[in-house]
């Protein structure tokens, strides 16, 4: 009875080293792989950044101004400071690939820029949070949707904007903001998308409190 134990013990140990050697030939050309492009993005020549879509803030949309407030008025004036700079959204690329899409002389200034442009996203969202806290969630949304249409990755900004559409009613809107949030992959899409589905979750159940109302 020990044969067929130890035939099946024989061909595990076989089937893991196959594994290990699958992974290990993996990782070499993941490294041989990174190390070429390493060497083209070295080589590749500085290009023209003109042609570049650059990140515009409609200053004019924000209610700049608006508010007799100390926290709002200090972000206003970061956020229009910004928004005289370039700014560029390049979250999820490497320097590598940077280098190769752009040149390696521009790494530091589309660093620059893409620091300028992450700043930006964190004012967005005080801003934001700011305006809705003195509940004028029709001007909170102009800056929140502004935030969700730079691509941000900020995931405060799509929840702050599910909360504005559930205060404003608007929960097909709150659908939509799950699509785009799907499209785009966001390193917390799961947590994202869990909050929005609770702010759909509590407007079904303010919808059979309704109806149940309705009945009696």
């Amino acid at each position: 009875m020990a044969f067929p134990f130890l035939t099946v013990f024989i061909v595990f140990l076989i089937a893991l080293a196959i594994r290990y050697a699958y992974l290990d030939k993996k990782r070499e050309d993941t490294i041989d792989s990174f190390w070429e492009k390493e060497k083209q993005a070295m080589h590749v020549p500085k290009k023209d950044l003109g042609d570049i879509d650059y990140i515009e803030v409609p200053l004019q949309d924000f209610p700049i101004g608006k508010y007799d407030d100390d926290e709002i008025l200090s972000i206003e004036d970061e956020i229009v400071r910004l928004s005289k700079r370039r700014l560029i959204n390049i979250t999820g690329m490497t320097n590598t690939e940077v280098r190769l899409a752009y040149g390696t002389d521009n790494l530091e200034v589309l660093s620059a820029m893409e620091e300028d442009y992450n700043a930006l996203t964190v004012l967005l969202v005080d801003y934001g949070k700011c305006l809705m806290e003195k509940e004028d969630h029709a001007e909170a949304l102009k800056v929140l949707e502004f935030g969700v249409s730079t691509g941000t990755d900020v995931s405060a900004n799509y929840e702050l904007l599910g909360d504005c559409y559930a205060a404003l009613g608007r929960y097909e809107a709150i659908e939509e903001l799950k699509q785009k949030v799907l499209s785009r992959h966001l390193l917390l899409e799961s947590s994202i998308l869990f909050y929005l589905d609770d702010r759909l979750g509590k407007n079904e159940t303010k919808n059979m409190g309704n109806s149940e109302n309705l009945r009696d």
